[in-house]
């Protein structure tokens, strides 16, 4: 009976240790796992997901007002501003431009009406030339419009008068989404105006015509000519 018991009771110590044990083994591969969702991994999936372009438009040649895309592929922060890479597909073109914008732009609408006052600033979103990709965006534009031109993008900074259709300040540290309305001057034209949307959740901006009567205008703009 004696040996009985001393069995039983070796077989008792001899399980408790083989659970503790595969205990800690599951522990350690679920500290890896965690390890390696949280850590590269995490970290190579958002990059694929920055860089990741799509097409500028689903829109085709015509009259018809048009909806812009460009995905955010690279973000330089500065003491005041965000400085925005962006590029997109045409055919077989890659198109971009860069866009700077400042942070804490003042909120446009104050008590649910547009505020003039505040509302209205010059500066605060700035976009220059990416070289070939700007260029191409340009060309983009003008086949789209049905208005070619073999100009390219300035080289000049554009600095169009913003207006921000939102409620609150501009955070760009948020995930969220903010609306502008910009207004380009420009050599031909009255001063062409777009509707521009910063996502810094999806990593887009896009902008829209307002009226396709800003088309001459806006690629004059962009040219400078």
């Amino acid at each position: 009976m004696i040996t009985d018991n001393k069995q039983i009771t070796m077989y008792k110590i001899q399980s408790i240790a083989i659970l503790a044990t595969a205990t800690l083994m599951l522990a350690a591969c679920g500290n890896s796992n965690q390890k390696k969702n949280d850590g590269s991994d995490t970290a190579t999936a958002n990059t694929i997901e920055r860089v990741r372009i799509e097409k500028f438009t689903n829109g085709t040649p015509g009259p018809e007002k048009k909806n812009f895309f460009l995905r955010i592929t690279d973000e330089v922060k500065t003491d005041s501003s965000r400085i925005y890479t962006t590029k997109s597909l045409f055919n077989k073109d890659t198109v971009g431009a860069k866009f700077e914008i400042i942070d804490f732009i003042p909120a446009g609408i104050i008590d649910g009406q547009p505020s003039d006052d505040v509302g209205f600033t010059k500066g605060k979103i700035k976009i220059t030339s990416l070289g070939t990709q700007s260029n191409n965006l340009v060309k983009a534009l003008g086949e789209l419009f049905q208005m070619p031109t073999s100009d390219g993008f300035t080289k000049d900074v554009v600095l169009p008068n913003v207006f921000s259709s939102n409620k609150m300040n501009v955070d760009l540290s948020k995930k969220t989404a903010y609306s502008f309305k910009l207004f380009l001057e420009n050599k031909k034209a009255e001063p062409a105006e777009l509707f521009f949307n910063v996502d810094t959740y999806k990593h887009s901006i896009e902008f829209s015509e307002k009226d396709p009567s800003f088309r001459a205008g806006l690629l004059s703009a962009f040219t400078g000519k």
